[in-house]
């Protein structure tokens, strides 16, 4: 991971290594959710699924580079810091069988290094349509956890070793698309849907191996702004 980060840090920040380029930095707001969490915790005696119950509100910020590649294309690859993840309503099944009832609220909220390599299209001018794959690495979790009138915030080991958390991976992926408007020569702003391709989500009982779950999946919506050197 240290040698991908410094390899796309050189690429973002050289200065004399394209003859027109633009480099930048910027920043906005992420508006995240999670998909649906099915897993078994009890060879079929309880359970217990996650669904989503909303947004969760995050930010990003970062640097990127443009580089023109034609009169209507350009390449541009980022590096960025991403606060994001969702809210979740867990269910857990009653005894004997005789159904569900609702569990805890759970808001996730996911720190990621990513990493997008986008391709912009300029159709007309100052307008611009992105699009590219992502990839992202975690690099904090923390989930509040709020049941009975009762808030527990769970982080890091703490969160690893619950239920709810155990199951969450390191690395993500998944596809951009976008637009990019440009006010002025130095500043830009733009909106980005991300979609997640993997599963964020991999939880398996350490008793029975072929209890698996089914789900997440990310997406993060992104508004921000740019500001051209």
């Amino acid at each position: 991971m240290k040698k991908i980060l410094l390899g796309i840090l050189v690429l973002l920040v050289a200065n004399n290594a394209f003859s027109q380029a633009k480099f930048g930095v910027k920043a906005g707001m992420n508006f995240s959710s999670l998909s649906k969490v099915e897993y078994f915790t009890d060879k079929g005696y309880m359970f217990t699924p996650l669904e989503r119950d909303g947004m969760a509100i995050g930010f990003h910020v970062g640097i990127f580079r443009n580089v023109s590649l034609g009169k209507i294309l350009s390449f541009q690859p980022e590096l960025l810091f991403s606060m994001q993840g969702g809210k979740q309503q867990s269910y857990q099944g009653l005894n004997g069988g005789s159904g569900y009832a609702a569990g805890p609220k759970l808001t996730y909220q996911l720190g990621y290094i990513q990493i997008p390599l986008l391709f912009e299209i300029n159709p007309v001018a100052n307008l611009g349509i992105l699009a590219g794959a992502q990839v992202s690495f975690n690099v904090s979790r923390k989930c509040i956890h709020s049941y009975g009138g009762f808030t527990e915030t769970l982080t890091e080991s703490k969160l690893n070793e619950s239920v709810y958390g155990d199951g969450i991976q390191k690395i993500d992926a998944g596809l951009v698309l976008g637009l990019q408007y440009t006010l002025t020569e130095k500043i830009t702003i733009g909106v980005r849907d991300h979609i997640g391709l993997l599963k964020n989500w991999d939880f398996t009982t350490s008793y029975d191996k072929n209890q698996k779950s089914k789900g997440w999946k990310s997406n993060v919506i992104q508004v921000g702004l740019g500001y051209s050197f």
